[in-house]
């Protein structure tokens, strides 16, 4: 390909894209992909071995 032939498909690519972007259609997060409630959130830190919600949120400081 010559380098005009890429261009132009850069530019059509690009054009593509923003057009795609004003129309307002987008991949929309699922409900799945959410964190959780805290019953689960709190499990799921159990497990993996980090202390409990109550125990996070109750800490006086942050560890750094």
């Amino acid at each position: 390909m010559d380098a005009n032939r890429i261009l132009k498909l850069k530019v059509v690519a690009m054009t593509v894209v923003i057009l795609e972007e004003f129309k307002g259609e987008s991949i929309q997060l699922s409900a799945y992909r959410n964190r959780g409630d805290e019953w689960a959130m709190d499990h799921r830190r159990v497990i993996i071995g980090r202390r409990n919600l109550f125990r996070a949120k109750t800490k006086r400081s942050s560890s750094r």
